[in-house]
């Protein structure tokens, strides 16, 4: 029964170690800004490149444009991850081909804090979600949940308002798989920098993905139809009330 005994504790120690784990600076105080990544996937591992902003202060995490650390999510672990004062940065998923999620804990004034976030699925996708820890709305009151739990669902759920010719023509650039017709559907999609118009388009405006696939009019004008992307591409500038953040992995 004693070696039981140890195995059991054992196993309590393994359990709560991957329930909680400590990243980013050393120092923090109640307050300052943090991120929790939280991996709800039982069998895979989460990992996601952090980027710095290169004005980031001495304080806070990842100053300057060097490589840092991949921030690494076992299955069924929440990483704490302390990012310090006036951090700017990213975290992308899939170690750095999935969905990315850009923040700025600067805010605008001590008597009007704004923590600002976006999701961008300019480069990459991923199943994975950021917002207040909270659940608190967006400061002008709008649902605060970025980036898509599930971008294959997503997707499909709009595939059917395609005709058959369209939903053709979207599987012949590689970035969508899956069937046509009254019965088709998805089976993978895809995201990169080099997606034509039609995949942005269908993904931005038809499908309606919960972050900017088009860069938006930081890029640039755009005429035809990406008008419409590039201007709903704008809308992803968000901002709520606090200082504490969760990535959601699924």
């Amino acid at each position: 029964m004693r070696s039981l005994t140890i195995f059991s504790a054992a196993a309590t120690l393994f359990t709560a170690a991957l329930a909680q784990k400590i990243q980013g600076v050393s120092h923090y105080s109640p307050g300052d800004p943090i991120i929790h990544i939280e991996n709800t996937s039982p069998t895979e591992t989460h990992v996601y490149k952090v980027e710095g902003n290169a004005d980031n202060p001495p304080s806070a995490y990842g100053a300057g444009n060097g490589n840092l650390p991949m921030a690494t999510v076992l299955p069924g672990q929440t990483v704490d991850f302390q990012v310090g004062p006036a951090f700017i940065g990213a975290f992308t998923g899939s170690e750095g081909a999935g969905t990315r999620f850009e923040v700025n804990f600067r805010g605008d004034s001590p008597g009007d804090y704004k923590t600002w976030y976006n999701s961008d699925m300019e480069f990459g996708m991923s199943n994975t979600t950021m917002g207040p820890t909270s659940g608190s709305k967006q400061i002008n009151g709008k649902d605060s949940l970025a980036g898509e739990q599930n971008c294959l669902a997503k997707a499909n759920s709009a595939w059917g308002s395609l005709d058959a010719a369209t939903q053709q023509h979207l599987l012949d650039t590689g970035y969508l798989e899956g069937s046509t017709g009254g019965n088709g559907a998805l089976t993978a999609v895809h995201m990169d920098k080099q997606a034509g118009e039609d995949v942005v388009i269908f993904y931005q405006i038809t499908a309606e993905m919960n972050a900017y696939i088009n860069p938006g009019s930081v890029a640039g004008k755009y005429g035809g139809r990406m008008v419409a992307a590039a201007a709903t591409a704008d809308l992803f500038s968000w901002s709520v009330a606090t200082k504490e953040l969760t990535i959601t992995g699924y």
